[in-house]
């Protein structure tokens, strides 16, 4: 076939379009970074609604964990490309600050250090800004926003604001637990019971975690979450700033753990990383056992940042890990009426009621008087301790 352009001439090729719809598709996906940023746009408009007025996933006291069973909540996370986005952003409309809030967060002053760096605001609830090109960007990287968004998915709006800094007071603001060693015991207490006392049935325990180190600005510190399953296994769900989002973590994870399952931790396997943990508190410099310990828990390789001709260069006592907060934000609920596999496999009292979502009490709420909770201790840490 020949084609005669409009100077008379033939060619074996057609000539470029004139239309400008073709004009502007050719543009738009011209390179794969460009269509990857036309196809993030895209599904925001679309996840947003931008057409019309978007509903409110936390609005009312609404938890969308309580609308899906405990093995469909990793591929809700996993295949949504803004989740991250969706649940942080209806946070924010959803607890607005009060004017005694705001008048306490100028009383202590962190508009100057908040502006040093940006941690997604003081309670680090905000995603960074969005680079359209970029679509980790659109996904959101910064780890306390992420860990703000699958609070709110698993528990609601209440409770993954219940530790913002302008909820000063005791009986407002509920204050983190202190140290790995609390940690540990608590989770080997709810396995336990898990296992011996309620026949196989765990606690759907959300775990918000921060670790930190004295130099905030070092990079070095992280938020993250855990969150225990009905059937004895764990997610570990983070993201990191500037390095990937929480949809590409979940893509990486390996499915070959020993669980079986792609992104579940066993409890031997999850005791493994508090261990590298552990070893990472308690270093004295940036060591090869050190750094594999730092990728093998967060997916950061920090020697390509810190190396420079061969040296190892600014790492000081000020960046070793040393903070660590957490609490269980609360148990997540199940659908209305949901019994699930794992629950049928026993009659007793206990597990009929946990079984059923409506008798249970409201997430975060409970006052829990059991052997668990004598672990806990109530040392309150620096408030930003847990961003990045």
């Amino acid at each position: 076939m020949v084609y005669i352009s409009t100077n008379g001439s033939i060619e074996s090729v057609a000539p470029p379009s004139r239309n400008p719809l073709v004009q502007l598709k050719r543009f738009l996906f011209a390179t794969p970074q460009r269509s990857a940023a036309v196809v993030g746009v895209v599904s925001l408009c679309l996840k947003f609604d931008v057409f019309k007025i978007k509903s409110n996933p936390l609005a009312d006291g609404r938890i969308p964990a309580a609308g899906k069973k405990p093995r469909e909540h990793w591929s809700a996370m996993a295949n949504d490309m803004v989740f991250v986005r969706t649940m942080t952003e209806s946070l924010e409309k959803t607890k607005a600050k009060t004017e005694a809030a705001r008048k306490a967060l100028k009383k202590i002053d962190l508009d100057r250090y908040v502006d040093r760096v940006d941690f997604g605001g003081p309670d680090g609830h905000v995603a960074e800004r969005t680079d359209w090109r970029d679509v980790e960007s659109i996904r959101v990287t910064r780890c306390a926003t992420t860990r703000s968004a699958i609070t709110a998915y698993m528990c609601g709006a209440e409770v993954a604001t219940d530790r913002d800094v302008g909820l000063l007071g005791l009986q407002n603001r509920k204050a983190p637990n202190y140290g790995t060693t609390s940690l540990k015991e608590y989770v080997k207490c709810r396995f336990r019971q898990g296992e011996q006392k309620n026949g196989g049935v765990h606690r759907r325990s959300v775990y918000r975690i921060g670790i930190g180190c004295n130099d905030n600005l070092a990079g070095y510190s992280h938020a993250f979450s855990i969150v225990a399953q009905p059937d004895g296994t764990f997610f570990w769900l983070q993201s990191f700033i500037s390095h990937y989002s929480l949809t590409t973590w979940m893509a990486k994870v390996d499915a070959t753990t020993a669980s079986g399952l792609s992104g579940h931790l066993t409890y031997p396997e999850l005791l493994a990383k508090f261990e590298k943990m552990d070893r990472l508190m308690s270093i004295d410099s940036w060591t090869d056992q050190a750094n594999a310990d730092y990728v093998d828990l967060f997916d950061v390789d920090k020697r390509k940042k810190s190396l420079g001709n061969g040296e190892l260069l600014r790492w000081n006592l000020d960046h070793r890990l040393d903070h660590f907060g957490w609490d269980e934000a609360c148990e997540y609920p199940l659908p209305k009426g949901y019994n699930d596999d794992i629950m049928a496999t026993t009659n007793s009292a206990h597990h009929a009621r946990d079984a059923n979502a409506d008798n249970q009490s409201l997430p975060g709420q409970e006052k829990d008087d059991d052997e668990c909770a004598k672990v806990l201790t109530s040392d309150v840490l620096d408030t930003l301790l847990d961003h990045e």
